[in-house]
């Protein structure tokens, strides 16, 4: 879990030296670097209801897990790309042990203090995707 807790240091430390606008284009940055979804597995079982724009991930578990995914929201994209960031490349047990220390996953986007600019309807799409995250490889 020392990978997971360093990833998402790193990222945290990131944006805690950002102010406002700088936090948002920051993540669209980022956003333009994800890891995308296969056409093929855009699909209802891979989409992420919790967001108010269209969004996706794959969550693939060989001995490590692999997150691709797709959003048509230029913010959405920098959050899931965080994800894919803090999760890809690493053990199953480890991801989930992560987002369980946190009693909800909205702790885990205001750890990473990425900033109250970011609306509800966003967050709620980070967070809708780290549960899908959660439940996928919790219910494989």
């Amino acid at each position: 879990m020392d990978n997971i807790n360093k990833n998402f240091s790193d990222i945290k430390n990131a944006f805690s030296i950002l102010e406002g606008q700088d936090k948002l284009i920051h993540l669209i940055d980022l956003g333009k670097k994800i890891d995308k979804i296969d056409i093929e597995d855009k699909n209802d079982t891979n989409k992420i209801h919790a967001c108010t724009s269209q969004t996706w991930i794959n969550v693939k578990n060989d001995d490590t897990v692999t997150l691709k995914a797709d959003s048509e929201s230029a913010i959405v994209k920098g959050l899931l790309r965080i994800l894919q960031i803090g999760f890809n490349n690493l053990e199953k047990k480890n991801i989930i042990d992560f987002i369980n220390d946190f009693n909800e996953p909205i702790e885990v986007f205001e750890w990473l203090n990425i900033g109250t600019s970011i609306s509800s309807q966003r967050q709620n799409g980070f967070i809708g995707a780290l549960a899908f995250i959660k439940k996928e490889l919790t219910y494989e």
